[in-house]
């Protein structure tokens, strides 16, 4: 033992794994390979060796396993075949180590549970789930069992949609588009898009929306902790009815915001046209002659009194196309409206209408 020097001067690393003692084999010879197994072993067992278990990865296929076996057999080192073949030293260790123990290249048998499900099986599950996405893991499974007669719980039906990638999600939620919705709007991009800035520069947005006096219809989130969900600070805190809110129409354009007036009661043609002649004229005129006015396909929008009105007043509106909410840019405006008179505190709704005045006529052109 003398001989050999301290552990700390062993030539190879003292938390290598056992690989390593075959890589020994072709270095040292079977005389000191027995005596560094043999310390190796007692090391472990007085627990001033650790033993690292490398972490499994990709598995080499047969043919690769044979045509190692068959290189070490003509002669070839480990050094040359894992060079030759792009592996690593340990792994032809390994194979080659298998091959002389037991004869064959074949894994040995694992423990554990086998797959309840063939392959076969699985890729029904995959067709059935893509087929119809809205279909339940209960449903499948029963559709599973009754077409190969073996019964199949739900999670096990879960398991497997979610080893190729498909999780049950909430649908999200968009407008019904039919196919001349689609048309409309395609029509409407090739349209506009060789359109420069300096029309776009001249068109005024316009649209309504509500504003509750106490808190949004939007979903809200807070951080918090088990335990912690009836917390003041971690509720929403509701209020019957609501507790009030305003409808307002309001404009913009690149220039900035223009007119907002509050609608009191239910909003009808008449009452549109009213608004178009005291809010809408001012700031359309604002933008020129080149001005276009934009507004949806509402009912109320396209009535034979409003549509007499436009035409009347020699005004040029942009056509929309239907089912498009999302394209109207003064969206964004109403969430940064919205998001400021969160942080305001009013009690009433006279309060409310001074605040959404105060903070429209306060929001920058940028």
């Amino acid at each position: 033992m003398s001989k050999l020097g301290p552990i700390s001067h062993f030539p190879f690393p003292v938390s290598c794994d056992s690989l390593v003692l075959q890589g020994l084999r072709c270095e040292w010879g079977a005389g000191v390979l027995n005596l560094v197994s043999s310390l190796s072993h007692f090391l472990i067992l007085t627990g001033h060796w650790k033993f690292n278990m490398a972490p499994h990865g990709k598995e080499l296929s047969e043919d690769l396993k044979k045509r190692i076996v068959a290189l070490h057999k003509d002669g070839l080192g480990y050094k040359k075949i894992a060079k030759t073949l792009k592996l690593s030293c340990s792994t032809v260790a390994k194979t080659i180590q298998r091959f002389n123990w037991t004869g064959s290249t074949q894994n040995r048998p694992r423990h554990g549970r086998p797959k309840k499900l063939s392959a076969r099986a699985q890729r029904h599950i995959q067709r059935l789930s893509l087929g119809n996405r809205r279909m339940s893991a209960a449903s499948i499974a029963a559709e599973v069992e009754g077409v190969g007669g073996q019964p199949v719980s739900a999670q096990t039906i879960r398991r497997t949609l979610h080893q190729i990638g498909l999780h049950g999600c909430r649908p999200r939620r968009k407008p019904l588009l039919k196919m001349m919705h689609k048309k409309a709007r395609k029509q409407f991009a090739e349209d506009k898009q060789t359109k420069d800035m300096d029309y776009w520069n001249h068109v005024l947005w316009s649209d309504e929306t509500k504003i509750n006096l106490f808190g949004s219809d939007g979903v809200k989130r807070v951080w918090r902790q088990p335990g912690e969900e009836y917390k003041d600070k971690c509720v929403l805190p509701t209020v019957k009815h609501g507790g009030g809110s305003v409808m307002v129409w309001g404009c913009m354009s690149a220039a900035g915001t223009g007119e907002l007036q509050f609608i009191e009661g239910t909003m009808n043609a008449n009452m549109y046209c009213d608004i178009l002649k005291q809010s809408m004229i001012p700031s359309l005129r604002r933008l020129g002659r080149r001005a276009v006015f934009q507004h949806d396909n509402d009912p109320k929008h396209t009535s034979k009194t409003t549509t007499a009105l436009l035409k009347k007043l020699r005004v040029k509106v942009m056509d929309w196309p239907s089912m498009s909410p999302d394209l109207n840019p003064i969206e964004h405006l109403w969430g940064i409206l919205k998001r400021k008179l969160e942080e305001c505190k009013v009690s009433n709704i006279h309060q409310l209408r001074d605040v959404v005045m105060e903070e429209w006529k306060r929001t920058p052109v940028a």
